[in-house]
């Protein structure tokens, strides 16, 4: 049977956050974040100006936030105690 009616063809299409203003084509900095009041793993996701990375514990709602600076650290996983 031919089911070339199910065939969608995405060639040249872009991300939405692409398209978006302010934004800039690619993926999205991320850091890891485990949060040990409910036990669960995160990414965070750097805000856009570049500040920080802001985020919530994906149970409980508690914030996290960690700031982007000259003398920070490359390490890309963290533990929110």
């Amino acid at each position: 049977m031919d089911r070339s009616e199910d065939i969608l063809d995405v060639t040249g299409l872009t991300m939405p956050d692409a398209a978006m203003p302010g934004h800039a084509a690619g993926p999205r900095p991320w850091v890891g974040i485990r949060f040990d009041c409910c036990g669960v793993y995160a990414r965070v996701y750097r805000n856009q100006d570049a500040s920080a990375y802001c985020g919530r514990c994906p149970r409980c709602m508690r914030q996290v936030r960690l700031r982007v600076g000259p003398d920070g650290t490359s390490a890309r996983f963290f533990r929110a105690e």
